[in-house]
C-alpha cells in the first residue's frame, strides 16, 4: 500500500500545482486586499498603544517582585521585633525579681552610693544581659536601675548605674561567637568577665540623653506588654552610631518602676541584616521609620543596605499611594515600594513601619526599554502590513488593467493567465465567441486516493487526530508538545503511530495529504471520527 500511495505522489503534486492556477474570484481579491488594509490600521494602533505602555506589563512584573519581596522581610522585621519585645520583658521580669529579693518593698533609692550593693547586682545581672544579647537579633542590651554610686558626684541627678553590652566587630550571621564589649556599667564587670570595655566606655548612663527614661519611669502602672516603647532614631552617646531603643520599665513590688532595661537595633546591625536586594528593577531597600499622615520620616527610623542608591537618612518622603505601588518624593529622588505597619509603638505614640524602596529611574529605564521593545515589534508588523496591502494592490490592480487594454486593442493580443475568474472568463469569451471553460471533478484514482486516506485517518486514535490537527494548522512539534502538554519525545512517538496508520514515511507527506484536502474542501473528513456499529 506504501508503494501504491508515493507512486501517487507526482500526481498529487501536479494535482496541486493546478489547484493553484485557479482563477480566484474578484470579491475575493477585493476582501483579501481590505483585510490587509485592516491589518494595516491593527498594526498602526499597535503601535499607539505600544508606546501607551498596555502590552509591556512592566507595571505587573514590579508589583509581583516588589510585592514578594516587601511581604517576606515585613514577615522577618515582624517577627524579629516581636522577639526582641518578648526578650525585653522577660529581662524585665528577670532584673525586677532580682532587685526585689535585694530591696523587699524599699525604693530603688536605698541603692544610692551603696557602692557594693550596686556592684553585686551588676555582677549578678551580666550572666541575664549575655544570654539575651547572644539569643536575640540585636546588637546590644542595657539595664539602667533607678540610683546613683555617689549622689554627691557633677550631674549626679542625672546619672544612673547599670550595664550596657554590645557587640563588637559586628557580624549579623554569627552573633554567638562575636566579641562583647562592655559599653556602662562598672570596670571590674569587664575583668571579672574577661570582656573588653568600649573605647567609649563610661560607669554609669547620663539618663538626660535616653529618650524614654523619664517617660517609662513616670508612666502609671500597667501590664509590660503595655508599657513597653521604642525610641526613635537617637545618637548613640559619644559615637557616630545611630540606633533604636525598646525601653522597657521594671516594675517594683511597691508599686514603682525601679528603672527600664531593653535592646539595642543599630544602624549597621540593620545593614548588614538587611542588605539591598537586586532586581531587574534596581536594588531594593529596606527602611523601618514611623510615618505621619502622608510622610515617612527616614530621620526618625534605620535604613538597610542600599547596594549604591542615593538614600538620605535625614531625609522625609512623602507618600503618594499607587494602586499597583506607592510613590516616595523626597529632597534627594523619587523612589517605589511598599509599607507594612510593625508592632513598634514609638515613645510619642506614632508606629514604626516596615517599607521597601527603589529608586523610580530604575524602574523607568526598564519600563522604557520594554516599550521601545514593543514599539519596534508593532512597527516592523506595520511595515509588513503596509507592503502587504500595496502588494496585494498591485497584483489586484495589475490584471484588470491589462485584461482592459486587451479588450479595448483593436488587434488581438494574447492575455495570460489574471487570476481574476470573472475576467478570465470574460476574456475566453470573446476569444472564443462565446466558448467558455468549466471546473472539472477530480480524476477517479485521485478521488480513490483520498478516500482510502481518510478511512486510515478514521483509525487514529483522539490524542492522535488532535496532532494531526496541530500540524494542519501549521503547527511545528515543539509547538504541539506545548499546546498537547507532553513531551517533544512523546509527540515523536505519536507521530511513528500516526505514520504507520495512515500508510506514510514522513511528516512532509502527511502535510501534503492535508494541503490536497484542504484545497479541495475535504480537510474534516481527515478528522472525522470512524463510525462504529
Amino acid at each position: 500500500m506504501r508503494r501504491e500511495v508515493r507512486n501517487k505522489i507526482p500526481e498529487m503534486l501536479s494535482l496541486t500545482r493546478n489547484v493553484r492556477k485557479q482563477s480566484v474570484a474578484m470579491q475575493h481579491k477585493l476582501l483579501l486586499y481590505w483585510i490587509s488594509m485592516l491589518l494595516a490600521v491593527f498594526a498602526a494602533l499597535l503601535v499607539v498603544l505600544s508606546a501607551m505602555g498596555v502590552f509591556s506589563g512592566t507595571g505587573e512584573r514590579l508589583h509581583q517582585v516588589l510585592s514578594v519581596h516587601h511581604k517576606n522581610v515585613a514577615a522577618t522585621l515582624k517577627e524579629q521585633i516581636n522577639l526582641l519585645t518578648a526578650r525585653g520583658i522577660d529581662l524585665s521580669e528577670q532584673v525586677s525579681d532580682g532587685l526585689d529579693t535585694l530591696l523587699y518593698a524599699k525604693p530603688t533609692a536605698e541603692l544610692n552610693n551603696d557602692a557594693q550593693s550596686l556592684k553585686e547586682l551588676e555582677e549578678a545581672f551580666y550572666p541575664k544581659l549575655n544570654t539575651a544579647l547572644r539569643s536575640s537579633p540585636c546588637n546590644g542590651v542595657y539595664l539602667v536601675m533607678d540610683a546613683t554610686i555617689n549622689t554627691e558626684a557633677e550631674g549626679a541627678e542625672a546619672s544612673r548605674a547599670g550595664l550596657y553590652l554590645r557587640f563588637a566587630n559586628l557580624n549579623a550571621k554569627n552573633a554567638v561567637h562575636q566579641d562583647v564589649v562592655l559599653f556602662r556599667g562598672i570596670a571590674d564587670i569587664a575583668r571579672m568577665n574577661q570582656v573588653e570595655l568600649h573605647n567609649r566606655w563610661k560607669m554609669e548612663f547620663d539618663t538626660s540623653l535616653m529618650i524614654g527614661y523619664t517617660q517609662a519611669l513616670e508612666q502609671e502602672a500597667k501590664k509590660l506588654t503595655e508599657s513597653v516603647f521604642w525610641t526613635p532614631r537617637v545618637r548613640l552617646t559619644d559615637t557616630w552610631e545611630n540606633i533604636l531603643l525598646l525601653v522597657v520599665p521594671i516594675p517594683g513590688s511597691d508599686g514603682s518602676y525601679r528603672g527600664i532595661c531593653g535592646v539595642e537595633l543599630g544602624e549597621l546591625y540593620m545593614q548588614l541584616s538587611y542588605p539591598a536586594q537586586e532586581s531587574e528593577f534596581g536594588n531594593m531597600m529596606t527602611v523601618i521609620a514611623p510615618m505621619e499622615e502622608d510622610r515617612l520620616l527616614l530621620s526618625q527610623g534605620l535604613t538597610g543596605g542600599q547596594g549604591g542608591a542615593n538614600l538620605t537618612a535625614v531625609d522625609t518622603l512623602t507618600v503618594e499611594e499607587g494602586r499597583l505601588c506607592h510613590r516616595y518624593t523626597g529632597e534627594d529622588g523619587t523612589f517605589l515600594g511598599m509599607h507594612t505597619k510593625l508592632d513598634m509603638e514609638v515613645v510619642d505614640g506614632s508606629s514604626m513601619y516596615a517599607v521597601t524602596l527603589f529608586p523610580e529611574d530604575t524602574y523607568r529605564t526598564v519600563r522604557d526599554s520594554d516599550r521601545l521593545r514593543w514599539i519596534a515589534a508593532s512597527t516592523m508588523f506595520l511595515v509588513a502590513t503596509i507592503l502587504l496591502a500595496v502588494c496585494l494592490s498591485r497584483r489586484f490592480v495589475r490584471p484588470i488593467t491589462q485584461s482592459l487594454d486587451a479588450l479595448n486593442s483593436d488587434t488581438e493580443t494574447e492575455v495570460g493567465h489574471t487570476g481574476i475568474s470573472e475576467i478570465d472568463t470574460l476574456v475566453a469569451f470573446l476569444r472564443t465567441k462565446g466558448q467558455s471553460g468549466g471546473t472539472a471533478s477530480l480524476p477517479a484514482d485521485i478521488e480513490e486516493l483520498f478516500n482510502a486516506f481518510a478511512g486510515r485517518a478514521g483509525e487514529l486514535t483522539t490524542t492522535e487526530r488532535n496532532i494531526i490537527k496541530y500540524y494542519a494548522e501549521g503547527r511545528e512539534v515543539a509547538e504541539v508538545a506545548e499546546l498537547a502538554f507532553i513531551s517533544i519525545h512523546t509527540v515523536r512517538k505519536h507521530n511513528l503511530n500516526i505514520y504507520r496508520k495512515l500508510g506514510v514515511s514522513s511528516r512532509e507527506e502527511v502535510m501534503l495529504y492535508l494541503e490536497l484536502f484542504r484545497r479541495c474542501g475535504r480537510l474534516d473528513e481527515i478528522f472525522r471520527e470512524k463510525e462504529t456499529e
